[in-house]
């Protein structure tokens, strides 16, 4: 009875241990907007994180995706019930907009980050009004997929294109080959997320998206009506269907596609599925090489002193140089890091899964622009241009005017 009382008593004293360390800890909620198999990644991190902290709980909730987390962070905003971090999309927006810059004040204190080691490009895209308003995180450019096995039976080099020229050269020649040989169904080319895909080929014609103060819209000049016209010959010669971008990824998978502009965010997803012998490369160029960049990204909202203190320890956590590289060969989104281009995690992801690596070295390339309010805007009228173009409702010259006026009476709406 006296030995039972006494371990009664011990297991008391390690509970009520294990109660006051965890009273002592400060607990932050932290919001974030991935799912799937990067989501799962992002927990385990959390969990790794809170395990091994001895001052800060992260209590992290999954909010939808990119569209419902931002309509619940708006709404949070108006009721002002904003939890006290996450990893949202276009967090600029619901930071900077409202003159929240403590990512900025930070990230340059006493505790900040080697802003040295992240590409220049990272840090322009979490920008509003010229502040950084956010941190890099799941960040993700197009990369071109191609099907190996396709380009040798049509008697061509199983390698990439790199320039507008050759790759219509080579999908003419599939398309060629697909008719001699009576392969139903079989398309050469096909863009996914269309409208992204579109603001990298302007950029890869020399053109620009908008002006330097984010005022007006430069898609109706000439570099960028080429290349929309370049889009368009795609479809005109048979080369890219018209409308159904929706089911290019599918499409590839299932053998019927030569070349797939997609996420590097998919890589994971097509390399595991498809049966035939793949590979990826970095966009085709031609006055120069470009590709936008996309992703959620890392901030923090308003709130105590300990609380704010707390949600930065966990977010330069993530923010390691060791966090980035095994966030990255575990999702396939790109390092924002560019030590990590040469850490051995990285290297060995290279050697088995070589896929991953056009992705992670074309970021030299990458061409971004600042949140401003009406990007959103962009997007959707990028979506509705493309529309007008494929299917001859507007040339490419009225539907890129259109644009730049639609674009412009929203700015002035919200002037």
């Amino acid at each position: 009875m006296k030995r039972m009382l006494v371990l009664s008593l011990v297991l008391a004293l390690l509970l009520a241990g294990v109660s006051t360390a965890m009273a002592e800890k400060v607990t932050i909620s932290f919001w974030y907007a991935i799912g799937g198999n990067a989501g799962r990644v992002f927990q385990e991190m959390v969990e790794e994180f809170n395990a091994a902290s001895d001052s800060v709980f992260v209590d992290a909730v999954y909010t939808g995706n990119y569209g419902e987390t931002a309509q619940k962070v708006t709404a949070s905003l108006a009721a002002n019930t904003l939890p006290d971090g996450g990893l949202i999309p276009a967090a600029p927006l619901f930071t900077g907009r409202v003159g929240n810059y403590l990512i900025d004040e930070y990230l340059r204190g006493p505790k900040g980050l080697d802003m040295d080691d992240f590409y220049d490009e990272f840090w322009n895209y979490n920008r509003y009004d010229g502040r950084i308003a956010s941190l890099p995180f799941n960040n993700s450019t197009p990369v071109l997929f191609y099907n190996k096995d396709i380009l040798t039976q049509a008697g061509l080099e199983p390698k990439a294109p790199e320039t507008w020229d050759e790759m219509v050269e080579m999908a003419t020649q599939l398309k060629e080959w697909a008719a001699a040989q009576r392969v139903r169904n079989f398309t050469p080319i096909n863009m996914r997320s269309q409208d992204w895909m579109l603001k990298a080929f302007i950029l890869q014609n020399g053109g620009e998206l908008m002006n330097e103060d984010y005022t007006a819209s430069l898609i109706n000049e000439s570099a960028a009506v080429e290349a929309i016209e370049f889009w368009v010959s795609l479809i005109d010669q048979g080369l890219m269907p018209a409308g159904v971008h929706d089911r290019a990824r599918d499409q590839f998978i299932a053998g019927n596609q030569a070349f797939l502009f997609d996420s590097t965010a998919g890589i994971g997803t097509i390399a595991g599925t498809v049966e035939f012998d793949m590979a990826t490369a970095m966009l085709p160029g031609n006055k120069q090489r470009a590709v936008t960049l996309g992703g959620a990204a890392l901030t923090m909202f308003p709130s105590t002193q300990e609380k704010q203190d707390a949600t930065w320890e966990f977010l330069s956590w993530l923010l390691t140089p060791e966090n980035v590289a095994s966030w990255s060969a575990k999702t396939g989104y790109v390092p924002v890091r560019k030590s990590v281009l040469e850490s051995d995690e990285i290297q060995t992801l290279f050697a088995e899964q070589p896929y991953y690596k056009a992705a992670f070295e074309q970021l030299e390339y990458v061409v971004s622009i600042e949140h401003f309010w009406e990007l959103g805007a962009l997007d959707d009228y990028l979506g509705q241009l493309i529309n007008n173009v494929e299917y001859k409702s507007l040339t490419p010259q009225e539907a890129a005017d259109k644009l730049v006026k639609d674009l412009a009476d929203d700015i002035a709406r919200n002037e």
